[in-house]
């Protein structure tokens, strides 16, 4: 028998956005404590009570609930309402010894041995709920909750509770605690017109929602699991009969306990406004004061033993905990709001349902209950398969790690998901257990697996210990996997009983595993969390972004994703950029045009990732530039070489032949094919480029020549036109015509000769004019002749004016010109008056330009932005390679014979130097320096270079 009083700590919100609920569970808490002190307390002592506002913060709940411990030597605590407050004190409560009875629904999926639950769980409402809902008001379900634990797990019962009862979800929104702003939701509403709302927003959310509901002229059913009379009674407005609700309570109960209550509550505090977790409350003291007459003492042990077996006949019925799960037995009912904004019971259980935690013991009671709704066979297949599958999904990239994990254990080792569910078991299957089979105690009994999941330590369970008896000759082992507090799973291993002296070092090492996986799991997570950031932050920018690494695309945002669809081979166009590109540049931008399309791209490095943005340019805007800026008069050059070869150009361009433009990369070829189209009695028309080496093989023949409508599977909905059908009166510029595939020359040398082209599909050809100016970087004459990619006949076609651009280490004189050109741009639009130094241009002169005019205008533009507000670009803002590479300075261009000479001189030694690095190896050396052979051997004839054998 007690010799002292009892004192009890109350966690409750008295003030924000809950107090509407928790101020009445207090109040109903202190009102069982004055009954049971004014009959005489526990044996003649009074019931001391201590409370502390929380304000529905976690922090601030473990800070008061550690002063009621420490201070005012509590011995109990009750309350904390919602789940966040709940969970952030568990480790405080077994750290100090101390107990919590929680008065208040929740979502389940919890047990813990210094907490007692006495508010209803998921399935007392929700198994029983869900049913009658879409019996009785329809199958379409719009879901809204706060956004915390108790809303998000509810919603995930909801969402395998509609399903296997044949309902449908068609919206899911969640707002902060106490937001009062739902305007979008109510449009999704409106849009998706739901049978009806099921909510589970809470305190003053839920009030605001109901009222702007009604306002918004939304007359929906709205169902919910947590909205009771302490709410709807503080309403200003609210539509009577339209608001549905499931409670072990309603103060509309018919029974003498209850009336008795309700006239108390009405007494004491002035109002009859009473909820269920309100009663959750009244309930719990008469709990504790009949554990309290059990014990001698006030141990936490004895009176968590006493507590296990309490009773009480309560204002809703009979009620017990079970002493295994520390849950309450309550009843189960469904109210509808009446005129008096109070709940009439429209359905109710016949007797206290059990309860059931974790969620696939809910389902387990709702099979074996609602047999006449749905096959439980089916019901079963429905939910295991559904759940294996999502589980499967998101651990499938973490299996091959526990798979090798597996070898170094002896028996099977299994991975279960944090509901007990067996997804993956790797051994001999000694023991015959099947996938998707589930491990609590509701469905196995004692076992490792069960033990670990709810304790959240390293269990094990030998021999006769499990209740199983198919396990008594084994020894099951579990360890949580526990991620942010969080149990995401249990890996167990199936020992025989011969094992048993290894224990100690078989769990050290599944722990220590096990430790490594979650640790790959969190920073998987992290690259996943950073992957949504960076895309939610990339996408509000108008321009594609790409990320590359090792040539593969491992991020991209909206409009990326976009283009890709529009422009399949675009990344391939760039890995060849990049390929060309010198790579010691840090950035580098360039215009490409895709068909009709054109495009400005930057790109940059960083180590071995690339980093592409993308934006497109208007193409009506593009055409007129070209029009009237593309034309000889804007190609800058005076170099005697480069002259000759604008002189052949624009003999070609008055007339209608086919041009061949042969040239490194980065020469200006494409330049020069706009402007032979736009001198040419074309110029009218349209001028398409197509990149023959960007263009995916597969693709090539369908993006060139066209399909017909339902020409092969995925094909566009009336076909596709092609560019060549596109380009019809005008010119086609095939850029790197030497990577063409053999099999669509033999099409291009029809289309040449006969003058129509064969759309995939189609029953006929279809009629064609276009001239032809073709590009490639390549000695087509030596892919003829040595390596057989090229058809003879189909180059004599296209070689009627051959023009062969020199590379810009040819054009010395021209760099100058070259360089002020890409300056006054510069200075143009950024409204400055820059300009290079003496020395500065002298190693620009000095340097080999391997990327030619392409690279030459990325250094200049590096430089510009280098230089800040420097009027001169001095040497020290050229890029470092540059200057390493340019090591015989010039006093003065306008030496110019002295200059050519060292020019030449330059060029000599470092094709020496590669020659022999290689071995002489023409093939090799002609790749590096980005010239053909033939160019090569003219380079070591003109500096009486012999081959050596």
């Amino acid at each position: 028998m007690l010799k002292e009083s009892i004192r009890i700590g109350f966690l409750f919100s008295l003030s924000g956005s809950t107090a509407v609920t928790e101020r009445g569970q207090y109040q109903a808490a202190q009102l069982a404590i004055k009954q049971i002190n004014k009959q005489g307390g526990v044996y003649g002592y009074p019931i001391l009570s201590f409370v502390e506002d929380i304000v529905s913060d976690p922090l601030r709940t473990i800070e008061k609930a550690k002063k009621l411990i420490e201070q005012d030597k509590v011995h109990i605590l009750i309350g904390t309402y919602t789940s966040a407050c709940r969970k952030a004190i568990l480790p405080l409560l077994e750290k100090q010894n101390v107990l919590l009875i929680y008065p208040t629904l929740y979502e389940g999926n919890e047990q813990n041995g210094w907490v007692f639950y006495s508010g209803a769980l998921p399935n007392q409402q929700l198994q029983f709920f869900v049913p009658w809902i879409t019996k009785n008001l329809g199958r379409d379900f719009y879901l809204v909750g706060s956004d915390y634990i108790f809303p998000k797990k509810t919603n995930q019962h909801m969402h395998k509770l509609v399903d296997v009862n044949s309902g449908k979800i068609v919206g899911e929104s969640y707002r902060p605690l106490g937001n009062k702003n739902f305007e979008q939701i109510f449009i999704d509403i409106e849009h998706l017109q739901p049978d009806l709302i099921f909510s589970t927003l809470v305190g003053d959310s839920a009030i605001a929602f109901y009222e702007q509901l009604y306002q918004f002229g939304l007359n929906i059913p709205i169902c919910s699991p947590i909205t009771a009379e302490t709410e709807i009674h503080a309403m200003k407005s609210i539509t009577a009969n339209n608001l549905y609700a499931s409670f072990p309570y309603f103060k509309s109960i018919e029974s003498e306990e209850n009336r008795s209550f309700v006239r108390a509550y009405e007494k004491e505090y002035g109002s009859n406004v009473i909820s269920s977790v309100m009663e959750n409350s009244y309930n719990s003291i008469y709990l504790l004061y009949h554990a309290l007459l059990k014990i001698n003492q006030l141990h936490t042990d004895e009176l968590r033993e006493a507590l296990a077996y309490s009773t009480f006949e309560a204002p809703q019925g009979f009620i017990s905990f079970d002493h295994n799960n520390h849950h309450l037995w309550q009843q189960s009912r469904i109210g509808q709001v009446n005129d008096q904004r109070d709940f009439d019971i429209v359905w109710e259980s016949e007797k206290p349902i059990a309860p059931l935690p974790f969620f696939s013991s809910m389902f387990k009671a709702h099979r074996q209950k609602y047999t006449n709704h749905i096959n439980s066979q089916q019901m079963d297949i429905s939910i295991v398969n559904k759940q294996l599958n999502t589980d499967k999904k998101e651990w499938k990239e973490y299996l091959p790690f526990i798979e090798k994990m597996a070898k170094l254990f002896p028996g099977d080792l299994l991975l279960f998901n944090n509901e007990g569910m067996l997804l993956k078991q790797f051994g001999t299957n000694e023991l015959n257990t099947n996938i998707g089979s589930v491990w609590v105690f509701d469905e196995k009994g004692r076992n490792g697996f069960a033990e670990a999941l709810i304790s959240k330590h390293a269990c094990i369970v030998e021999g006769h210990e499990h209740d199983d008896q198919t396990l008594h000759n084994y020894i099951t082992i579990g360890v949580p996997m526990i991620l942010e507090k969080n149990c995401i799973g249990v890996l167990g291993v199936v020992l025989g009983a011969s094992n048993q002296i290894h224990l100690d070092a078989i769990v050290t090492m599944l722990e220590l595993h096990r430790d490594l996986l979650v640790q790959l799991i969190s920073e998987k997570k992290k690259i996943s969390l950073f992957h949504d950031v960076i895309k939610q932050t990339m996408n509000h920018h108008e321009e594609g972004f790409l990320v590359l690494f090792k040539n593969e695309k491992i991020f991209g945002n909206d409009q990326a994703e976009r283009l890709l669809n529009d422009v399949p081979f675009f990344i391939d166009a760039i890995l060849r950029h990049l390929e060309e590109m010198n790579h010691t540049l840090s950035e580098n931008h360039l215009r490409k045009r895709f068909g009709n399309k054109s495009f400005e791209i930057r790109l940059r490095k960083w180590n071995d990732f690339y980093f592409v943005y993308v934006k497109g340019l208007d193409t009506s805007k593009n055409i007129h530039i070209e029009k009237d800026q593309l034309s000889f008069q804007h190609i800058i050059g005076m170099e005697k070489g480069f002259l000759e070869t604008v002189h052949i150009a624009k003999t070609a361009a008055v007339t209608d032949a086919n041009v061949l433009i042969i040239g490194e990369s980065g020469t200006g070829k494409e330049l020069f094919a706009n402007a032979i189209h736009n001198e040419s009695a074309r110029c009218k028309k349209p001028f398409i480029a197509i990149n023959c080496g960007a263009i995916p093989k597969e693709l090539i023949h369908s993006e060139l020549f066209g399909y017909v409508d339902g020409a092969f599977t995925g094909s566009k909905k009336g076909g596709k036109k092609g560019l060549f059908a596109e380009a019809n009166g005008g010119t086609i510029f095939l850029d790197e015509i030497g990577e063409m595939p053999l099999d669509l020359q033999v099409n291009l040398l029809r289309v040449l000769q006969e003058r129509e082209i064969n759309p995939i599909g189609a029953s006929k050809p279809i009629p064609i004019d276009v001239r032809i100016i073709a590009a490639t970087n390549k000695n087509l004459r030596d892919e003829i002749a040595y390596n057989g990619s090229f058809r003879s006949d189909l180059y004599y076609r296209l070689n009627v004016f051959q023009i062969e651009l020199l590379p810009l280490r040819q054009r010395q004189a021209d760099i100058p010109e070259l360089v002020f050109h890409v300056l006054k741009k510069l200075n143009h639009k950024n409204n400055t008056n820059k300009r290079f130094s003496q020395q500065a241009m002298n190693i620009l002169l000095q340097y080999h330009w391997p990327g030619n005019i392409r690279e030459l205008n990325n250094v200049v533009e590096r430089s510009y932005y280098l230089s800040g507000f420097q009027a001169n670009i001095e040497a020290d803002y050229i890029d470092a390679y540059i200057r390493e590479q340019s090591e015989y300075p010039s006093a003065s261009y306008v030496k110019e014979e002295s200059t050519k000479i060292d020019v030449e001189s330059v060029e000599k030694e470092q094709l020496l130097m590669h020659l022999n690095n290689t071995g002489y190896n023409i093939s090799k050396v002609s790749r590096i320096l980005g010239i053909s052979r033939t160019t090569l051997y003219k380079k070591m004839r003109l500096y009486h270079i012999n081959i050596k054998r």
